[in-house]
Order: C-alpha cells, then sequence, then structure tokens
C-alpha cells in the first residue's frame, strides 16, 4: 500500500470504503483459515488447539487494519453500563506533580475508573487490598470498562483477596494526551486511594502489555519523588511493554523471531508509539523505555508475567533480568508456554482458558505470600 493511501485510510470517505473492503475480505478468508489450520502441523504452534490457532490469526489481522484506520474508543467519564462502580477522580489538590509530569500542555484533568466486583468498602471482611490496575492497548485504545476488562478483572478478584480498580486513563489517539497524560492520571488516582484511607501498604499497582509500563513509569515516579508518594506493596506487571522506543524502526514486530506466534502487528505498535511519545519526546527515555534503564525499588516486590510465544517475550526477560541486578529488588518471573501476548485481557478469547488460569492462580499464590 502506498504512503499515500496509507494516510488516508483514517480520514472519511476513505475509511468508511476501506472498513467495507476489509469486512468482506476478512468475511472471506475466515473459513479459509479454520480449514488451513484443521492440520496440527499448519498451525502456528504445535501445541495450539484450532481454535488458537484460528483466533490469533482473526486478532492479528483485525488489530491490524483497525490501526490502520485509527479506531478508538470515545473518551467518556459517565458511568455507562458500570453504573455506580464507575467512579470519577478529580485532580489531587497535593502537591504531587513533578518532575516528568510538569509539563507546558499537558495538565493533571479529571479522570474515572471502575471498580471491581463491587465498589470499595473498607468493612468487607474477605477483600484486605486494592490492585490499582492500568488497562493494555498501546495507549491509544482501551478503557478498563466492564465491556473489555470485566473477564481479566474477575481473574485478579478471584485469585487474591482484592479488590480492582481499573483506571480509565487518558489514551493518547485523543488530542493532547501524549505523555505525560497517562502518568498523570496514574498518581491522581494513586493518591486517591491514599485519600480515602486506604493505606499504601494495602495497594497493589498492576497493567498489562501498556499498562504495565505505565505501572512501572508509575514505580519510577515514586523512586525519584520519595517524598511524595509512598510505594505500594507489590508490583504486577502483565506482558509489559518495556520498550516502545524500539518500534520506531522499520517492521518492529515482523523482524521479531516470535511475530508468527503473537497477534502483535507493526502498525498497532507504531500507532502507539508514534501518539504517547511523538517528536520531540525522547521515546527511549526511562519513563517511557524502561527496558535498558533498570532502577532501585526496593520494598516492592514485582510478578513480572509475560507468555512464551509473544513478541515481548525478550524484552520482558532483558527488563527483569536487569531489575533483579540491583540490590533491594525482589523480582519472581513467570512464563506461561506456548501463550501469546497479554493473555490477561485476551486469554479467554484466544482459547487459553486453561493456561490463563494457571497463571492467575500462580499469582495469587505468590501475591498471597507477600500481602
Amino acid at each position: 500500500m502506498s504512503s499515500l493511501l496509507h494516510s488516508l485510510i483514517p480520514y472519511h470517505p476513505f475509511k468508511a470504503l476501506y472498513v467495507l473492503i476489509v469486512t468482506l475480505s476478512v468475511a472471506l478468508r475466515a473459513p479459509f483459515w479454520f480449514l488451513y489450520f484443521i492440520p496440527r502441523f499448519l498451525r502456528q504452534h504445535p501445541s495450539w488447539t484450532l481454535r488458537q490457532s484460528f483466533m490469533v490469526q482473526l486478532l492479528k489481522v483485525l488489530l491490524h487494519h483497525n490501526s490502520l484506520i485509527r479506531a478508538y474508543p470515545h473518551w467518556s467519564l459517565l458511568p455507562g453500563a458500570e453504573k455506580e462502580r464507575y467512579e470519577r477522580i478529580s485532580p489531587s489538590q497535593k502537591d504531587i506533580y513533578h518532575g516528568v509530569l510538569k509539563d507546558q500542555e499537558i495538565k493533571p484533568v479529571e479522570v474515572g475508573g471502575t471498580w471491581y466486583p463491587t465498589v470499595y468498602g473498607p468493612g468487607n471482611a474477605k477483600r484486605k487490598a486494592v490492585i490499582l490496575h492500568f488497562h493494555g492497548g498501546a495507549f491509544v485504545v482501551g478503557d478498563g470498562r466492564k465491556s473489555d476488562f470485566s473477564h481479566a478483572a474477575s481473574l485478579l478478584t478471584s485469585h487474591t483477596d482484592c479488590w480492582v480498580f481499573a483506571l480509565q486513563y487518558r489514551i493518547s489517539s485523543n488530542p493532547g494526551c501524549r505523555f505525560p497524560a497517562a502518568l498523570q492520571d496514574a498518581v491522581t488516582a494513586y493518591q486517591s486511594l491514599l485519600d480515602r484511607g486506604i493505606p499504601a501498604s494495602s495497594i497493589i499497582v498492576s497493567g498489562d502489555s501498556a499498562g504495565a509500563n505505565l505501572a512501572v513509569a508509575l514505580l519510577r515516579y515514586m523512586t525519584d519523588h520519595p517524598d511524595v508518594l509512598p510505594k505500594p506493596k507489590a508490583a504486577l506487571l502483565w506482558c509489559a511493554w518495556i520498550n516502545p522506543g524500539y518500534c520506531l524502526n522499520p517492521k518492529p514486530c515482523t523482524s521479531n523471531r516470535n511475530y508468527g506466534t503473537d497477534y502483535l502487528v507493526d502498525a498497532f505498535a507504531e500507532w502507539g508509539v508514534r501518539a504517547y511519545a511523538p517528536a520531540p519526546l525522547d521515546a527511549t527515555g526511562p519513563y517511557i523505555s524502561p527496558m535498558n534503564h533498570p532502577f532501585r525499588c526496593e520494598g516492592v516486590p514485582m510478578w513480572v508475567q509475560f507468555g512464551e510465544m509473544e513478541i515481548l517475550a525478550d524484552d520482558i526477560v532483558k527488563f527483569a533480568e536487569g531489575m533483579r541486578e540491583i540490590e533491594g529488588n525482589e523480582v519472581e518471573l513467570h512464563e506461561d508456554k506456548g501463550a501469546p501476548h497479554d493473555i490477561l485481557l485476551f486469554g479467554a478469547m484466544l482459547g487459553f482458558q486453561d493456561t490463563t488460569e494457571n497463571m492467575a492462580r500462580a499469582m495469587g499464590k505468590w501475591l498471597r505470600e507477600k500481602i
């Protein structure tokens, strides 16, 4: 596809025409994919089922085309289907926005988030802590709401004694929401939990994919500004997109050894990093691409999970090993054999239910030992 046609796709009427063509194309090709993957030797991975092979291929194609048309959720702070479980949060009046959070254009704003399974209640004898979770989506899609996060939230709540608060941070596909908008929102949400009487020792920071990147950035911010925010009890990092700066290179996904066994594509990664960290921001810096910038985070044990067959596997292992080398850090690296990217979010849809349940069970056992 020429660069001119590529640049026209996100705009009407070209977008509508492109969507129609893609819909017809996928509908015609889907039966062929299903038949193609019936022989086990033709599947992306020998251990995958027919459903897993078909669904990974389908998601890969849909993600590619969605990235070209730049489709993203409409920004809204209305409760919607979440009803009373959705909570709006105003920027803190306390002096907590320092360093990289001070920006001439990007300022802290009101954000929202969804509680799972119910609104936080300190009188609940069963639940002892709160998981502050940041959703994935390359910083350009996702919102942590019921429609796309309820299954992941149920995994977290059913395998821990925790509430989950999934933050709807600003995504960079919206105007004026580049870095450090999402990190400002993460700081706002963390402070809001403290303000309602939840001690830092009862907060676990969590994130999947780009959200795990954001969780690491929040931990770094706490380390850089120790007098601003107390550190959480632990951190859960699921398939962390730990090196977005690399995606500025040509074909960052197709050149990866695991490209054939994952659904991540070049167009999605490039869209994400260029929206989140547009020039002149340094996309390779420590707050955006922490893989090559390990730091001391003493007192916060980290659960670092990744899928064996995902594109980000090598980056995640390198990050974990780098963090382990620093005195005082505690890092638990968990590999899910045969799994693609972010099965916390997509495992059930892709047919990796057993792997996802085992992963969540292992995390729950680890977390109970820490809290």
